[in-house]
């Protein structure tokens, strides 16, 4: 159930928008925040919110800056003047704070698609509020790759400014084999198999805009950050974590820095973190062919989390 919508003031003056959903429960399980991916919206997530309500949670959700559509076209793909990666995380921490204090059920529980999911992880790393978080679609760049990104990015940065929107920089990190190797019929065709949710993404204006070069610096730093060793290590010991990707994620590199990103967090002596590689699927497991098996095995994850808890 819609609530009314709710403001977050952020030190920085910025508001932060936020969307309630409400279970129908008599008693809400847990809490769960919902963090979406780069140029898209919380909009595209009614299904799974609404089939986290059936199941006995309240869910949150908020678009990032320089994204949503109660924003103007102009205003999309441009996060902030400086240190825009870390504002993002500091966003989602002061949402957590929030909720953390008005949550209903015993269990606040953090899930982060794609862009989402490193500031999901970023979360982890500057809060311990979170009870559970599930990365969706996440990357794990080498060092290799992130001093490129970072070269690159600087580079038009320097020459054409920071809210230069940049096809040439979209190109780089969507042109790529392992994304042009799954365009049977469109350029956006690694999101996902399902035909009518690429029709629905390529016909959203507030969808698969082109960013800034600003905004394409600070994804990969935000990228860098939190995959270095030293910042994973800020994660609390203790949280259950669960990382979901296709094996066809161009994202990912086809499941190649999952599997890496998982041996990082063993090794760190993170025991409670999990994996689920999903056969052919690819970047937005949410709108895949199988979506409704996904969206089960996250339930199941955060059920056997808590369970008698």
């Amino acid at each position: 159930m819609k609530q009314d919508e709710l403001l977050l003031i952020h030190d920085d003056g910025y508001t932060t928008t936020l969307y309630p959903f409400f279970t129908d429960a008599s008693q809400a399980k847990g809490t769960i925040l919902i963090l979406h991916g780069m140029a898209e919206h919380h909009n595209r997530y009614r299904e799974f919110t609404l089939f986290l309500n059936e199941n006995g949670y309240d869910v949150y959700l908020y678009d990032h800056r320089g994204h949503g559509t109660d924003k103007k076209l102009e205003e999309l793909g441009f996060i902030a003047e400086t240190r825009g990666w870390e504002k993002l995380i500091l966003d989602a921490v002061d949402v957590l704070s929030y909720l953390s204090e008005q949550k209903r059920g015993k269990h606040l529980i953090l899930f982060g698609h794609s862009m989402g999911s490193l500031v999901a992880r970023g979360a982890t790393e500057y809060s311990n509020l979170i009870d559970a978080a599930i990365f969706s679609g996440t990357t794990a760049p080498s060092q290799a790759s992130s001093a490129a990104g970072l070269f690159a990015t600087s580079l038009v940065c320097l020459f054409k400014g920071k809210h230069h929107p940049s096809p040439w920089l979209n190109h780089a990190l969507f042109g790529r084999k392992q994304y042009t190797a799954l365009s049977e019929r469109t350029a956006n065709d690694w999101l996902t198999r399902s035909q009518s949710a690429v029709g629905l993404y390529m016909n959203d204006p507030y969808c698969g805009f082109i960013c800034t070069a600003g905004f394409y610096r600070d994804l990969v730093k935000l990228g860098t950050y939190v995959t270095k060793p030293a910042n994973i290590r800020n994660t609390p010991k203790h949280l259950p974590i669960l990382l979901i990707s296709g094996d066809k994620d161009p994202v990912s590199r086809y499941g190649d820095e999952i599997i890496r990103l998982l041996d990082t967090y063993k090794k760190l002596g993170y025991e409670n973190t999990d994996c689920i590689l999903y056969e052919n699927c690819r970047h937005e497991l949410l709108n895949e062919l199988n979506r409704k098996e996904i969206m089960n095995d996250i339930l199941q994850f955060i059920e056997k989390t808590f369970a008698g808890k």
